[in-house]
């Protein structure tokens, strides 16, 4: 059995970053529409049992539940995502006795199903195995497992270096896969840029070009 694992911010509090360019509410739609993409090809791949989502909002876990996936309320005792996502590891591979876990960020719109069929494959037979694969900054943007608790959550600053050193340490073969469309995340206003011009997810295109209409309605 097998499950992805998605985290997610209170809506009001998501891509902070984005504050100088973006208003509250579009951001929260901007960050729903990438879920919804992470979600479909996270479905279409037909690699999952369960797709869950874990975050302490309402409105996510309505939304999760609109594309078939599976809201995890995250419990008000933890603090930050490596708390969180640590809670989400036990609970689906302890409770739901999930196999193999895979986390996704839910800010990587380019996702396509066989990225995520590539991860999937890459855990290869029934030895424990890590695989990963980095963000442009470093981060983590897809981390598979067997078990789904093989290793600590390092999520942070260079977390890529911190995931694999863990899988190190505790004596896991871990592997590396480059993808150009998993590397990239939504962060800062220049992503935004280049998000207008790339080939993203049904969702996230709705967004950009309801943005583009109101630019050119309201110049």
């Amino acid at each position: 059995m097998r499950a992805a694992l998605i985290p997610m911010k209170e809506l009001s509090q998501a891509k902070m970053r984005l504050a100088d360019v973006l208003g509250r509410a579009q951001r929260a739609e901007l960050t729903l529409a990438m879920l919804s993409d992470v979600m479909v090809a996270c479905r279409e791949s037909g690699c999952f049992d369960e797709i869950a989502v874990i975050s302490n909002d309402s409105e996510v876990a309505w939304h999760v539940r609109e594309l078939g996936g599976t809201p995890l309320a995250e419990p008000a005792t933890l603090s930050g995502l490596n708390e969180s996502l640590t809670f989400g590891q036990r609970y689906l591979g302890r409770r739901v006795a999930v196999d193999e876990l895979v986390i996704l960020p839910a800010d990587i719109p380019l996702l396509r199903a066989e990225d995520v069929r590539a991860g999937v494959d890459a855990l290869g037979g029934d030895a424990p195995r890590v695989v990963l694969i980095r963000s442009r900054d470093n981060g983590t943007n897809m981390l598979a497992m067997r078990p789904p608790e093989a290793i600590e959550m390092r999520f942070g600053r260079d977390s890529a270096d911190a995931h694999r050193a863990a899988a190190e340490a505790a004596g896991i073969e871990i592997i590396e896969l480059a993808s150009e469309r998993v590397a990239f995340d939504v962060d800062a206003p220049e992503d935004l840029d280049e998000l207008a011009t790339a080939t993203c997810g049904a969702a996230t295109a709705g967004w950009l070009a309801a943005r583009a209409h109101y630019a050119a309605e309201h110049p």
